[in-house]
């Protein structure tokens, strides 16, 4: 990988300047930058086609990764190439790009990050009626074995299994865990706001990007509002400070700010409204206005709580559930392979103990991701309300395509992923909750795709955990040290 180099014009682009060797059969193709956000993506397109090539292992693409997390870009775009199927699409419509980019001398950060973004956008990628049958079953349980699988659908384990292997490669398929991180004494936090006039937000974002806690961040160019999200360590205890800290920044750069503190969360998705190739829109969608309709919790989707924070628990118990949140499949021995593979050592027994230690403590809840024909359209609300609201809007998104919802004291926030030509139905829903009594205001973000995030290990991995405590300064939790303003 290339760190920055002088002139974008030419490339003898074969080598790296890391003292990690990645070399493809594409590097000529691959421009040498000097601003690091463009060296970001480029270094993400290098990693992905060395794997495809083979010229690369996934040991040395690990590593390669631990070097991208190192970029202040990895926090606006959270990127692991190692994580995306080695799929010959996606390889040529890389090489394609990387093309395009060459012959009109396209070297911007916007063009850059488009360029490897859009490779992965899938479209209209078929699904089989099998595959579709598996992928129904996974929805009510991500985890569920494949002798499970096969005994509810009537078919041979190898059939599933082919059927995820389709699923993964055609739809992007993954199972993924939300973890409980306030178990862990990490406590996720989240701010909504509109910038003041003549607020540059490049700069905004470079100082959000920097704070070490900042675990994602949203704004588009098609919408004002925008979100960054936090883990806090020692929330107890760090709660004023950092409160504090965030709203005197805010006074001085949002018009509007809004922040929540977690208390639940949930994902889960519904495929049996896609039929015959087209989706269907959910059923009594208009019970969510309904103020008589009362809603018993056994109408609610999956809910994960934030717990206090759990004694007993280690650093390597922190790293096995931050495992757990990137693959919900994954074996024992398949979680001790990728971590020998980053200089952690951790046994498959000792993982599979650790395993059923975090499950048994209820402290994952798992969701899939996925990529289907026409699922085209990404929205992610605010929802400021009081809690007579909260269980209407619980149990009508339990009936969407899919969906992630994040509560907090002050309201709930939804990210879904519908159907572009039921967009603006689905929009219209939600902003007329905000003529409703009880609700303060919905503020929607528009998105191309849904948005990555840090993940946990990538927030603490140089912080130690003893005692069910981080020790980390207070000092180094104020924002304002990093935000000009």
């Amino acid at each position: 990988m290339n760190k920055t180099h002088s002139g974008i014009e030419k490339a003898n682009r074969n080598s790296s300047s890391y003292d990690i060797s990645i070399t493809t059969p594409y590097d000529d193709l691959i421009p040498k930058v000097d601003d690091p956000a463009v060296q970001f993506y480029l270094d993400a397109m290098r990693i992905y086609l060395g794997l495809c090539a083979g010229s690369i292992t996934m040991e040395t693409a690990l590593k390669a990764v631990d070097r991208l997390k190192e970029n202040s870009e990895y926090t606006t775009s959270p990127t692991n190439p190692t994580m995306v199927p080695i799929n010959e699409q996606y390889r040529v419509k890389m090489i394609e790009n990387l093309r395009t980019l060459k012959k009109f001398n396209l070297f911007s950060v916007s063009a850059i990050r488009s360029a490897y973004n859009f490779v992965f956008l899938v479209e209209d990628a078929p699904v089989s009626d099998t595959d579709l049958t598996v992928l129904s079953v996974l929805c009510k349980n991500p985890v569920i074995s494949l002798v499970d699988a096969s005994s509810i659908l009537d078919v041979a384990p190898r059939t599933v299994a082919r059927s995820l292997e389709r699923l993964r490669e055609r739809n992007s398929l993954r199972a993924v865990h939300l973890v409980d991180y306030a178990a862990f004494n990490l406590q996720s936090v989240m701010i909504f706001f509109t910038l003041q006039k003549d607020i540059e937000w490049s700069a905004i974002e470079r100082g959000l990007t920097r704070y070490p806690f900042t675990k994602s961040i949203l704004r588009t160019a098609m919408t004002d509002v925008g979100y960054a999200t936090f883990l806090i360590p020692n929330f107890a205890e760090n709660l004023s400070f950092f409160t504090k800290s965030i709203r005197t920044v805010a006074k001085s750069i949002f018009d509007y700010s809004s922040i929540h503190i977690q208390t639940q969360s949930g994902a889960i998705s519904d495929i049996s409204l896609f039929n015959n190739k087209s989706w269907q829109l959910p059923d009594t969608l208009e019970n969510m206005l309904k103020t008589d309709h009362i809603v018993s919790p056994e109408e609610y989707p999956p809910l994960l709580n934030s717990t206090n924070p759990r004694l007993g628990f280690s650093k390597e118990d922190f790293i096995i559930a931050a495992e757990m949140q990137l693959d919900a499949r994954a074996s024992p021995s398949k979680i001790s392979e990728s971590l020998r593979m980053r200089g952690m050592n951790i046994d498959p027994k000792k993982i599979s103990t650790i395993l059923r230690k975090i499950q048994s403590h209820n402290l994952t809840l798992p969701y899939l991701v996925f990529a289907l024909p026409r699922l085209s359209s990404n929205f992610c609300f605010e929802i400021v309300c009081n809690d007579d609201w909260k269980p209407r809007i619980l149990s009508t998104i339990k009936k969407f395509p899919w969906v992630i919802y994040y509560l907090s004291s002050r309201g709930i926030i939804v990210w879904t992923m519908t159907p572009g030509d039921h967009q603006v139905e689905y929009y219209q829903l939600f902003r007329a909750l905000e003529q409703k009594s009880g609700v303060s205001s919905v503020q929607p973000i528009l998105t191309i795709a849904q948005g990555g995030s840090k993940s946990m290990l990538d927030l603490t991995r140089d912080y130690p955990y003893i005692d069910g405590r981080w020790l980390i300064g207070t000092d180094s939790l104020d924002i304002g040290d990093y935000i000009e303003y």
